[in-house]
């Protein structure tokens, strides 16, 4: 796994939590250093047990930490590249449903080491939708969730976004969401111009 990954978790955590509690967390999941670095490769099981770990020290459950990581990303000032990459998805929330198909493949166009989730959109009605995503490990739905939350504040759309079921297939973890779009423009987008940050 590209380090990438668990440096965000130590992002969000130094940002909202501070440096003392990222020690305590590193001290807790048993890492032999003191930052991750963003290009290494590490076991999956670094990952896992670094959310255990954060887990443990905030007394935080799984679930509701990595979506508060999600939303973090793409609200966070600091991170506005990645907000801004993810508004070139489409010029609506819908079309950003339905691009997170190909995300893997873009990521690892840039990265090729980067192995992000697959996932699969589903629509089941004229509003409704299910996304299914497959990892090495358990969260990705979590963080996707959070992430589609602040999306969705970001184009104005009014969408009710919940986690569903997770089941294993061999090593794959396959964890689903459903999406219910309420309405597309349930109040103004936030401002976003292709020249850059307004």
């Amino acid at each position: 796994m590209l380090g990438l990954i668990c440096k965000s978790l130590e992002g969000f955590v130094r940002d909202q939590h501070g440096d003392l509690q990222w020690e305590r967390i590193r001290r807790a999941a048993r890492l032999p250093f003191e930052r991750v670095e963003a290009l290494r490769i590490y076991d999956d099981a670094v990952l896992m047990d670094l959310v255990a770990a954060t887990g443990g020290v905030l007394d935080r459950r799984q679930s509701p930490l990595l979506e508060d990581i999600g939303h973090w990303i793409c609200t966070h000032r600091p991170l506005e590249p990645v907000r801004r990459l993810i508004r070139f998805s489409g010029t609506s929330f819908v079309d950003l449903l339905f691009s997170l198909e190909e995300i893997e493949d873009r990521a690892r166009i840039a990265l090729p080491n980067l192995h992000l989730p697959q996932f699969r959109v589903e629509l089941t009605a004229s509003d409704e939708f299910v996304v299914t995503s497959q990892w090495m490990v358990p969260g990705a739905a979590a963080v996707l969730t959070g992430m589609l939350r602040a999306m969705a504040d970001d184009y104005g759309t009014l969408a009710i976004i919940e986690r569903g079921g997770l089941s294993q297939d061999g090593d794959t973890v396959i964890e689903t969401i459903s999406v219910r779009v309420i309405e597309n423009t349930f109040h103004e987008p936030r401002e976003f111009t292709l020249g850059g940050v307004p």
